[in-house]
């Protein structure tokens, strides 16, 4: 296994434009699998270091992990996180690439981490700014996201109580009204949320799910993991069941 630390994406931004490579073998090697991995922490808190044992944890099956930092909450406003997760990606398909040789690009993240891949995914602005589609991407792993816009843009950028729902551009859900072309190239998706999950979680995870396939989205390509009995993320920290849920949708792949 082979760790490099703090390679630069955007060196405008200091720390917040840095990402890590968790490689199986030596750089170079090809690999069937790179899971990019967003962390969470309400975009206010957190660090690209924070799931390193799961990153280790999957390295040592064979699997290639990127770990990305972002600006965040005092330093960033809505939609500067969701771009640096844009360029970050597009820098590690190209010159990551040359690192590390591999088949499939899976981008996931959890509670904040996933509310940004699922922004990232719903819409295509953002990767469509280097040229990327999010159809470009194998697959895309939403922990525990929100659906809906995020509770501290409503909270530090709009004055809102965090607890209200609201869906505009700064919604993943919001995007999610038309039918899907070309259902044959869209990518596997999948879903994690938890029975005692945050304030009206589980209820906007499962409604995007029903406008998902409302409007075609093929239900053997969405993917749901449902965590009785935990809160929010609390599995995240149970380091190896966490990466056995990752490693388990990389490995529908296979199929």
């Amino acid at each position: 296994m082979t760790i490099l630390d703090n390679i630069t994406y955007n060196p405008d931004i200091g720390k917040a434009g840095l990402y890590d490579l968790i490689l199986p073998g030596k750089p170079g090697d090809d690999c069937d699998d790179l899971f990019v991995y967003i962390h969470g922490g309400g975009i206010e808190n957190g660090d690209k270091w924070g799931e390193r044992p799961v990153f280790n944890y999957l390295a040592e099956r064979g699997i290639a992990c990127a770990s990305l930092n972002y600006r965040m909450y005092p330093n960033a406003k809505f939609p500067e996180f969701i771009e640096d997760c844009a360029k970050a990606i597009a820098h590690i398909m190209t010159e990551g690439r040359k690192v590390v040789n591999f088949k499939r690009i899976t981008v996931g993240g959890s509670s904040a981490g996933g509310y940004l891949s699922m922004m990232l995914f719903f819409d295509p602005k953002y990767l469509g700014a280097y040229g990327i589609s999010p159809r470009d991407i194998d697959g895309w792993y939403f922990d525990a996201g929100q659906p809906t816009t995020h509770f501290n843009i409503l909270d530090k950028e709009r004055g809102i109580d965090p607890l209200a729902i609201r869906v505009d551009e700064a919604a993943p859900i919001y995007f999610v009204d038309h039918r899907f072309e070309d259902p044959d190239t869209l990518p596997r998706i999948h879903f994690v949320w938890s029975e005692r999950d945050m304030t009206a979680r589980p209820e906007q995870t499962e409604l995007m799910i029903c406008l998902l396939k409302y409007y075609g989205y093929p239900q053997n390509k969405i993917g749901q993991t449902f965590m009785p009995h935990n809160r929010h993320c609390e599995y995240v920290a149970k380091s190896a069941l966490f990466a056995e849920m990752i490693a388990g949708f990389l490995k529908g792949f296979e199929k």
